[in-house]
């Protein structure tokens, strides 16, 4: 350090000031290059994930509006909780299914026996009650008949 010191007061006044002048802007740029253009460029990348992510925040927020909204609709859309046997009629009668037995419960609950019925008529039915109409099936007997293609059920179902 003191050979540098020494070597400085040796220069003259013009250089020493153009040495330390170069030595500024020197400094001045490994100050950027090193700490602050990359904090920049991370900064940019941070604003360019934060846009994306408020975005997708924004997509799903619409979507999860959409789906509660079709939600409502479904749930207003099915019969109320005292027309279960209402329900259970039509729709069995709107995929041709001939009903033995009907049992209501209490809660919105009903036990259906259904005897000699075509397999695939029956699974588009249970199908319909679930989604559509919101019905759960508590339990479901399935059991084959003589007849091929035909089966009979014994369903527990509850309104919801």
């Amino acid at each position: 350090m003191n050979n540098f010191v020494a070597t400085f007061s040796q220069l003259n006044r013009r250089d020493q000031a153009a040495l330390l002048i170069c030595s500024l802007v020197v400094g001045i740029y490994l100050l950027w290059a090193l700490l602050l253009n990359p904090l920049a460029e991370k900064r940019a990348a941070q604003l360019q994930s934060n846009t994306a992510a408020s975005q997708s925040l924004g997509r799903v927020k619409l979507l999860a509006a959409q789906y509660q909204q079709s939600r409502d609709q479904a749930a207003s859309s099915a019969s109320p909780a005292g027309n279960i046997s209402q329900l259970i009629y039509s729709t069995l009668q709107d995929n041709g299914i001939t009903l033995s037995q009907f049992q209501p419960g209490t809660a919105g609950e009903a036990r259906i026996r259904i005897d000699r019925t075509p397999y695939e008529p029956l699974m588009q039915w249970l199908y319909e009650l679930e989604f559509k109409h919101r019905i759960t099936i508590r339990e479901l007997s399935i059991a084959g008949s003589n007849e091929v293609g035909l089966v009979t059920v014994n369903i527990r179902v509850q309104q919801h």
